[in-house]
């Protein structure tokens, strides 16, 4: 029989600094790489790509145009800065995004955002006399918003996105849409005097109070609306009337925000022409300037970048939030992976470069990006294109902007964000998962009602991150049995003891045996809660090893045992499952070596410990450093062991170690094939390991990639060199129960040699 001794020992930290130091060129020309993925793609570029994403990018730019105009009017914004904001992003974004799929630009909820800094930024004294212009205003944000992006981009902190979770990002866009909505009420039906930039539950109450002063301008409102709703439901039916037709109807359905927009201003256009009107009977956007009047270098004025400090947390927080969002999920439906870290790169430059066109903040739109990724877009390069649209309107068409009904702008606005409400199906999936999910989620929803919009960020993830935790302070564990019935052929299957369906058929594996199993990680935050549990269960299922004080005022004060549970049997072994952790502090470490301290002392007598450590190397070292792997006696203190790191970092002298310790009485399970006709079947030996290691054995140290040599014999078994680490509970267990047996005969012929020594010296 060969048996494979397997040595994983941590790496020297010296070797880790030259393997890291031999890479460094190679990470600093992959980093440089992956900063313009376009290089990637580029030059494969061809026709068929071509049409689809000029196909796509007409199809978005219908879309991109009212959208750009309505949400300016929301950042409380001339409607000129969405095209601006709409333009430098798009065309930024080719160079250096890595999704086919994402339009950047004008958002719903970055505009909100903006409105609602906007709002407070008019009434200050600066503002007021002339000082500061919402230019400055608009430009500044864009401009340090872009460049903490572009930092954190730089320095690949992307992933810093997904420490915002899922309840919390669907409850800030549903909380947003449906504030959005509130918003635009009063626009819809033409009411003066509500002042939007209150909290959202205000504005409600007050548009319901005042409804008896809805305009004629509700006419293209409430027009508007039932149109965009009737094409976007008819369209749904039409499609799955007549599947062959779908594409067609696809680009109908897409059109109805331009459609409404084109018609609303016809029909406006025309009343103003033709009616005698001194004044304009409908509130209409008024005159669009053609072409980029902001372009220039933003002026920086430290006093209002001081004011705005505070406000830049939240517009980057929205801006990564929204952008990660979009990205990742249509990544996830179109197959292909987005780099985060390049994404929020690219927002940086984009508002960088958009400051010196007037642009304010944005970010990559979740319907426009829907509407782009639906359209058959098939590279990048449609951002572009769309670009060439906006800059067409910008110089062609803005004259005809100056008519747009500003009922009909707030109409298309309530209809787009409206797809950002998550219905009661959604609630339901969070509920069913957990409660705190769904309290996560309904933080972030209602929160949006009642201040500002990013609060209702902060909060969800603050309560995520106090329940995420929770969970790490008080993790799962379980202490497993074995099934009561066993086949012939059964190795061993074990459970947790409070398993919901097989707890009637477990019981322990041994009385003098304990297995227990983690199922977190074990760091500063849970190690203490871990181990009491060890402990706790070791006193209440074994016996102490020294005899209780038979009067009780001889007792210790916190001893509460009764004669009757004196009888137990003693703790022999305990089997640690540790395959489920992946992670191991000091302080885990320090914990788990004062339960071996304290449950020894308890039993009164040695108290082996058998492990299943997984393949984290993290906890391998701890254990080691701890001395659990050979467990080598330390003289000053019973149960505390000596590390198996102090002396050597040799698989060979960690294999001779052991061996030494062999000599001295240590035992362990070897698995031998002794059936060859029974493929599979396994038969225990017990055999002294150095009899086992034969010439033919194998040390391996550390991940070896070499081939196998053709004279190498074949792997029979694969043995943890330490003894004690093992690969599954079913060899540990069989190890603990091997060694139990050994032990209890050693004592019997301890017992029965004191005993002819007694009598010998009676005689």
């Amino acid at each position: 029989m060969t048996i494979l001794y397997v040595d994983m020992l941590p790496p020297r930290y010296t070797d880790q600094f030259k393997y890291f130091t031999k890479k460094l060129p190679h990470q600093a020309r992959f980093y440089f790489q992956n900063m313009f993925p376009i290089v990637h793609w580029l030059p494969k570029y061809n026709w068929i790509w071509f049409f689809g994403d000029l196909t796509a990018a007409i199809t978005v730019g219908t879309l991109v145009i009212p959208q750009s105009l309505a949400y300016a009017k929301i950042a409380n914004l001339p409607a000129v800065y969405g095209l601006y904001t709409s333009f430098i992003g798009v065309v930024v974004y080719p160079l250096f995004g890595t999704s086919k799929d994402i339009s950047i630009g004008t958002s719903a909820i970055i505009s909100l955002l903006v409105g609602q800094i906007i709002a407070k930024f008019v009434n200050t004294p600066q503002y007021l006399s002339g000082e500061w212009t919402m230019s400055d205003a608009a430009t500044l944000l864009a401009l340090f918003s872009g460049f903490i992006t572009l930092a954190i981009g730089l320095l690949r902190l992307g992933s810093l996105f997904h420490f915002i979770c899922q309840p919390a990002v669907a409850g800030f866009m549903a909380g947003s849409g449906l504030t959005i909505i509130i918003n635009q009420f009063s626009k819809i039906f033409g009411i003066t005097g509500i002042n939007t930039s209150e909290a959202p539950y205000l504005v409600f109450g007050k548009t319901l109070a005042n409804l008896n002063r809805t305009t004629v301008n509700a006419a293209f409102g409430l027009t508007s609306l039932v149109y965009l709703y009737t094409v976007k439901y008819l369209s749904q039916y039409l499609m799955r009337r007549y599947p062959q037709q779908a594409r067609l109807i696809f680009f109908f359905n897409t059109s109805r925000s331009i459609i409404v927009l084109v018609f609303s201003t016809l029909i406006c256009f025309m009343i103003h022409r033709f009616g005698q009107f001194e004044t304009s009977p409908f509130q209409i956007i008024g005159n669009v300037p053609a072409g980029f009047g902001q372009i220039g270098p933003p002026t920086i004025k430290m006093d209002l970048v001081g004011y705005l400090g505070t406000d830049l947390i939240g517009i980057v927080v929205l801006l990564v939030m929204e952008h990660g969002a979009i990205s990742s999920s249509l990544g996830k439906l179109s197959d292909y992976k987005v780099d985060m870290s390049q994404e929020v790169f690219t927002i940086g430059l984009a508002n960088i470069f958009g400051s010196f066109f007037g642009a304010y903040p944005g970010t990559g739109a979740f319907s426009r990006t829907a509407v782009m990724s639906k359209s058959g877009t098939r590279t990048p390069l449609t951002s572009f294109f769309v670009g060439a649209i906006v800059i067409l309107c910008i110089y062609v068409f803005t004259p005809a902007f100056t008519y747009i009904p500003n009922a009909s702008l707030a109409a298309i606005i309530a209809h787009a964000v409206s797809d950002l409400i998550s219905g009661p199906s959604v609630w339901k999936k969070f509920w069913d998962l957990h409660p705190m999910e769904l309290l996560v989620f309904a933080s972030a929803y209602i929160i949006s009602l009642f201040t500002r919009i990013d609060i209702s960020v902060y909060v969800p993830v603050a309560l995520s991150l106090v329940f995420q935790l929770y969970q790490t302070a008080r993790p799962k564990y379980a202490f497993l049995g074995s099934l009561t019935a066993r086949t012939a052929d059964d190795d061993g299957t074990y459970f947790p003891m409070d398993h919901p369906v097989l707890h009637p058929h477990l019981g322990p594996i041994d009385p003098s045996v304990i297995c227990f199993q983690p199922q977190e990680s074990i760091v500063f935050q849970n190690a203490s809660f871990l181990f009491e549990k060890l402990t706790d269960q070791v006193k209440q299922t074994t016996g102490q090893g020294k005899p209780m004080a038979k009067k009780v005022g001889d007792r210790p004060w916190n001893s509460a045992r009764s004669m009757a549970e004196d009888q137990r049997p003693v703790l022999r072994a305990i089997v640690l499952d540790l395959s489920g952790v992946h992670q191991m502090d000091y302080t885990g470490m320090e914990y788990l070596m004062d339960a071996a301290v304290l449950i020894e002392r308890y039993s009164g007598h040695r108290v082996r410990w058998y492990i299943i450590p997984g393949y984290s190397p993290a906890v391998r070292k701890c254990l080691l450093l701890a001395g659990f792997g050979t467990q080598r006696r330390d003289a000053r203190l019973p149960g505390k062991f000596l590390s198996d790191l102090s002396a050597t970092h040799s698989s060979t002298e960690s294999q001779n170690s052991t061996q030494k310790q062999d000599e001295k009485g240590f035992e362990e399970a070897v698995i031998e094939q002794v059936d060859g006709s029974k493929r599979g079947f396994m038969s225990l030996k017990f055999l002294k390991t150095s009899e086992s290691r034969t010439s033919t054995s194998l040390a391996i140290q550390g991940h070896s990639s070499s081939s196998r040599p053709q004279d190498t014999p074949e792997v029979t078994f694969v043995q943890d060199v330490f003894p004690y680490l093992f690969s599954s509970v079913h060899l540990a267990v069989k190890s603990a129960l091997a060694q139990k047996v050994l032990d209890e005969q050693e004592e019997e012929e301890s017992e029965t040699i004191s005993v002819i020594s007694d009598r010998d010296m009676g005689h």
